[in-house]
């Protein structure tokens, strides 16, 4: 064997001598091996302020366990090694390194593959070049050798004995270190408690300031001591039950003492948990939401924005029957049918299916044939669909039906029916057969509107004939409030005296504008082919006319 380059020195930590040597000589780490040459261990007890040099164990240590857990020995190694240059290494080991939960007593997995030329060396020689490869690979990962080995040299002469005998074919456990397990009183716990909320949601919603996932550490009766020559206690942090993946720490917040670890939620949101990441977010992506996953989440101030985007245009983005809820929801594709949607914001670039409905305040919806309440809907092509709003703005219709205070809309096909009370206002009619109506008690919300209105109004009243008699310095203040709100009752109904239909280019086609009247009469009109200046009522000489047509009422009738 020819050694290119060498180097003695003294190092705990060999893996960052031999980078170093490398980089030096401009070659690769994986270009040298090396040899201890010798090693010195040190030991720190309770009784000690540092470690000092421990030789030949006089104190009985490493034979009397309970006397090293008693004075918390600690013991740590430094190496004498020569890093050499090899062309070829002599033995050439597969393995892979399993450490115990509490690193006390780790195992090497030697497989099959492993290069061992023991036909051309005996047993003996074999097993010292073995052993000197077990304590390089201990040494490398920080492992203490020549202590606490008696069990890996037994089950080594073992694993020679096996191997002359031609049965290496299967991996083969030797144990590396046998150290002090430490007695457990309680064993750790990791509570997922974002898992155990009652919800039968596709995704799992949590507050601000909630408790997400809580590890109770173990307590110990007795410490330990680890292949590391570390003290296993209480203090001792690595532990296999605790998170293993990354927490964002913007969205969680964990604190920790000597009993427990708790991970809190820094935000309202929804929880990604996972092998490798844990956090909270306020977006939820998927491609299709099916109605086997139920609903997302349960409520629409839920601060959660869903995005569902599918690729394919055969399929719907969301599925037959599926109930949807959340603060933000974006669909990218189609809605199935019977499916329902509640948001405060709702953008729709597909089509809704006509037996789907949507429930929001603010609504972008690309083709809409199904059935929606909202505050503003602004959608692109109206097909048939049903809205039911305060504000409309539609680019393009084909039929449908409309209920709303504002409607908006670009161009008018044919079989659209419109009921307004503001007002309505229409680039273009090209079709037939629209209607288009300004009549409060034909828009449900404002028939709720002022049914709650007259409600209220009802309990004030009751309410003043009780403080008249008791409290009469309140009357003021509740005649105001009664004040107030017969002011809303009375834009609702006479909202009609103000309102207007403006269609701004020349109707193509036969359609219907309607007038309705507080007391029920309507001023019915049939349109021309022609272009027609807005239309609105106009109170004058007994008659209420509606404008441009010489349609009128007489107030008196």
């Amino acid at each position: 064997m020819i050694c290119l380059l060498t180097k003695k020195t003294k190092t705990k930590n060999i893996i960052a001598s031999i980078n170093k040597f490398a980089t030096e000589n401009d070659s690769s780490p994986l270009e040298f091996s090396f040899n201890i040459n010798g090693l010195d261990t040190y030991i720190k007890t309770i009784a000690d302020d540092d470690f000092v040099l421990y030789k030949e164990d006089p104190m009985g240590y490493y034979s009397n366990h309970e006397k090293m857990v008693n004075e918390h020995v600690r013991l740590k190694q430094i190496y004498s090694i020569t890093i050499k240059q090899n062309i070829k290494r002599l033995i050439k080991l597969s393995y892979n390194i399993n450490f115990s939960e509490n690193n006390a007593t780790p195992a090497i997995i030697l497989h099959p593959e492993s290069q061992i030329p023991y036909k051309r060396y005996q047993p003996k020689e074999i097993y010292l070049l073995l052993l000197k490869e077990f304590n390089n690979i201990k040494a490398t990962n920080n492992i203490l050798i020549n202590i606490f080995d008696e069990e890996m040299k037994e089950k080594l002469k073992a694993f020679v004995r096996y191997l002359y005998s031609g049965k290496f074919v299967k991996k083969i456990k030797i144990p590396l270190f046998n150290g002090i397990e430490p007695e457990v009183r309680r064993n750790s716990k990791l509570l997922m408690r974002f898992l155990d909320k009652d919800t039968n949601h596709q995704v799992i919603e949590v507050d601000e300031g909630e408790v997400l996932v809580e590890f109770i550490k173990p307590v110990f009766g007795k410490n330990g001591l680890n292949a590391f020559g570390e003290i296993i206690d209480n203090n001792y942090l690595k532990n296999s039950d605790d998170l293993k993946c990354n927490v964002d720490r913007k969205s969680i917040e964990i604190l920790e003492n000597d009993e427990r670890k708790i991970y809190k939620s820094r935000i309202k949101g929804y929880v990604h948990f996972d092998k490798d990441d844990f956090y909270i977010d306020n977006k939820i992506k998927m491609q299709h939401l099916s109605r086997v996953q139920d609903s997302v989440a349960k409520d629409e101030t839920n601060n959660i924005e869903v995005i569902i985007s599918q690729s394919d245009t055969s399929l719907d983005s969301l599925g037959e029957g599926v109930a949807l809820t959340s603060e933000t929801i974006h669909i990218n594709g189609h809605v199935g049918a019977k499916s329902t949607l509640r948001a405060v914001n709702l953008t729709i670039e597909g089509a809704t299916h006509q037996d789907s409905s949507q429930e929001s305040k603010y609504a972008d919806i690309n083709r809409h044939k199904g059935k929606l309440r909202c505050h503003s809907a602004k959608i692109k092509l109206l097909e048939g669909g049903e809205i039911h709003a305060t504000n409309v703005d539609i680019e393009s219709s084909l039929g449908g039906t409309v209920y709303a205070e504002n409607v908006t809309i670009g161009h008018v096909k044919n079989n659209l029916k419109v009921y307004a009370s503001n007002s309505i206002t229409i680039r273009l009619v090209s079709g037939e057969d629209n209607l288009f109506k300004i009549n409060y008690k034909d828009i449900p919300t404002l028939n709720s509107r002022y049914n709650f209105i007259t409600n209220e109004m009802e309990d004030l009243k009751y309410k003043l004939d009780g403080v008249k008699k008791h409290t009469p310095s309140d009357v003021p203040a509740i005649k105001e409030q009664i004040d107030k709100l017969k002011e809303q009752q009375n834009a609702i109904t006479n909202g009609v005296k103000h309102a207007k239909i403006t269609i701004q280019e020349p109707l193509r086609g036969l359609n219907t504008v309607i007038f309705t009247l507080n007391n029920g009469e309507e001023l019915i009109f049939k349109t021309e082919e022609r272009a027609y200046e807005p239309f609105y009522l106009l109170e004058s000489n007994n008659y209420i006319t509606l404008h441009p047509t010489n349609k009128k009422i007489s107030i008196d009738s």
